[in-house]
């Protein structure tokens, strides 16, 4: 079964179209991506320390880093974690106010927790730090990767990362979780449950519940075997907080995922996603990828962030599915 499946993902790779074209500073590592309402201007987040505010006039570049979000840290307190090695941002715009989840976690453990900071502006030195926004802890679930959505005038987050995978939660407001139980909505029953990096994006009739699934890093000369790396994939549902199926039909919960993204030319491990609605583009797939280059070089079994690089695709919804495009 996992030879037919990375034949499979390697068969696909032939039929990617060329990465869209990224000049500057191209480093990211879970990238976030948001146009600012006031300008237009592209401001891109990621993991790093105290979250790199990348930033550029077109999503082709060139990007300059300007500064950081949460230079100081966040207030969230991780036993064994550095407050400024802030993971997985997500960025969105309610009302006048940017709000930027993000995490703290102690690679390949449960030992994390999801804050929140606020900004008017997107800019450096404009953003306030609320701590925790309190999902319980909980043997079925890691709290990593958050994304923001709104269903049905309600506010969600989605996360979650190995163990049970993904998990959805209602939140009371744009800062607490409250009181509200999460459940699972994404599940690999194979290997270590690989999946992860949860992005929903709503479109026409559906929402489209995009992740990341496979080998996330420490990618070198001979690791991993080609096929077994990360990849993007997608399933749908039309309520948004579960029912979700792949374009077979086939259950979310059950390993259930349509393959988008694979590795192709010089794109490696595509993962870490977000769509972006673009005035001009319409919607964009971003991601980051590790350059099959680097990786035939040696890479880096420590999963260096600064080897991953930033790129994007438009995407076309063909029969109520999306499909990259150039």
């Amino acid at each position: 079964m996992l030879a037919f499946f990375f034949s499979f993902i390697i068969a696909l790779a032939a039929a990617y179209p060329n990465r869209g074209a990224c000049t500057g500073n191209c480093w990211t590592k879970d990238p976030a991506v948001i146009k600012r309402a006031s300008d237009g201007k592209y401001f891109r987040f990621g993991t790093g320390t105290g979250v790199p505010i990348i930033t550029s006039d077109s999503i082709k570049g060139p990007w300059s880093e300007v500064g950081k979000a949460l230079p100081n840290g966040s207030k969230i307190n991780v036993n064994g974690v550095d407050s400024t090695n802030i993971w997985a941002p997500d960025v969105h715009l309610s009302g006048d106010t940017y709000y930027m989840y993000y995490v703290l976690s102690k690679l390949g453990t449960q030992n994390s927790e999801i804050g929140v900071a606020t900004s008017k502006t997107l800019a450096p030195g404009s953003w306030t730090d609320h701590g925790s926004v309190g999902i319980p802890a909980n043997s079925n679930y890691n709290r990593i990767d958050p994304n923001w959505i709104q269903i049905d005038g309600k506010q969600y987050l989605n996360f979650g990362s190995f163990w049970g995978d993904i998990y959805q939660v209602q939140l009371d407001g744009p800062l607490k979780v409250g009181s509200n139980t999460p459940h699972q909505i994404a599940y690999n029953e194979t290997l270590n449950h690989r999946e992860e990096g949860a992005f929903m994006y709503q479109h026409g009739n559906f929402y489209y519940l995009f992740f990341s699934s496979g080998i996330a890093g420490g990618y070198t000369k001979t690791y991993p075997p080609t096929g077994a790396e990360y990849h993007i994939s997608v399933c749908r549902s039309s309520g948004g907080s579960g029912g979700f199926v792949d374009k077979e039909g086939k259950d979310c919960l059950k390993t259930g995922g349509t393959v988008v993204l694979a590795s192709h030319g010089q794109v490696f491990g595509p993962g870490g996603q977000g769509v972006l609605t673009d005035k001009d583009l319409g919607p964009v797939l971003y991601y980051h990828y590790y350059p099959l280059a680097t990786k035939q070089a040696g890479g880096s079994a420590d999963g260096v962030n600064s080897n991953y690089k930033f790129s994007w695709n438009q995407l076309t919804f063909k029969d109520g599915w999306p499909v990259v495009s150039a």
